[in-house]
């Protein structure tokens, strides 16, 4: 007779006196919190495994080489996929992208750019070296270490009319940290605002820009710094009414010609 069969008995007794709504499922949970109970899944062996140094051991084994590699492998692809995600997020809607995909532990940029300046302006976005840009035929690429992935960059000029591959030079044009942008054509931002610049200027020569003729303003460098790259919008845009036609007298000089401003740290910008 199997010697659990008394203490079985007294569970079930026990059980079934506290009553319930369902004293037969209590018997068994009673019975399964004393053991009584047979698990077929249960292994009744010990479970031996190879150490490092060639031995056995009954203990939790820990993880091979190639496991590690592999949950590292999986954990840097998850994280290139969510940095794709948020590249299209921030600069989906610029005139300027084209694409972005995760490639396995990397991701893919595919940017549409028709100059150079265009080109300098992503690079300094993304972080490109010099070393790494590469110039091909109707194209150039770079690679950079972007939020701890490796990102590769692809600008290629799309196809353009007989009129716009003639070129136009700047109508206004304002160099800033190497890049020159044009103040007589409206910038837009990484989100998609349009900057336009009505003559307005900080005192050391920094144009104010403002979104679509609102009040405000902005310097160029701190628009370019926080919601950059800025491009040239070649889409039609309405421009606002100049606040030179209310009658109201610029406080800061107007930027006339082509200015260069000597500033190596955008903070130094207001």
């Amino acid at each position: 007779m199997n010697r659990n069969l008394p203490h079985a008995a007294r569970v079930i007794r026990a059980a079934l006196a506290a009553g319930g709504v369902d004293p037969f499922v209590a018997a068994a949970h009673a019975l399964d919190g004393e053991h009584l109970l047979v698990d077929p899944e249960r292994s009744y062996g010990i479970v031996l495994h190879r150490t490092p140094a060639g031995g056995w051991s009954c203990g939790l084994r820990g993880l091979t080489d190639l496991e590690r590699q592999a949950r590292a492998w999986d954990a840097s692809c998850a994280h290139a996929r969510r940095l794709a995600a948020a590249i299209e997020q921030h600069i989906g809607r610029h005139q300027d992208f084209h694409s972005v995909r995760a490639d396995g532990d990397r991701v893919r940029v595919v940017l549409h750019v028709v100059d150079r300046d265009q080109w300098m302006r992503w690079r300094a976005h993304f972080g490109i070296p010099h070393t790494t840009e590469r110039l091909l035929p109707h194209a150039v690429t770079g690679e950079c270490r972007y939020e701890g992935v490796r990102v590769s960059v692809l600008a290629y000029e799309p196809r353009r009319t007989p009129h716009d591959a003639q070129g136009t030079p700047p109508a206004r044009p304002f160099e800033f940290e190497g890049r020159r942008y044009d103040l007589a054509v409206p910038q837009r931002d990484a989100h998609g605002n349009v900057w336009f610049f009505q003559g307005w200027s900080t005192d050391d020569g920094m144009p104010l820009l403002s979104v679509d003729g609102r009040p405000e303003r902005c310097s160029l460098a701190n628009v370019a710094a926080y919601m950059g790259p800025l491009s040239p919008s070649r889409e039609p845009v309405r421009s606002p009414v100049p606040d030179a036609a209310d009658g109201r007298t610029r406080t800061g000089p107007a930027v006339r010609g082509p200015v260069t401003v000597p500033m190596t740290r955008r903070g130094r910008a207001r």
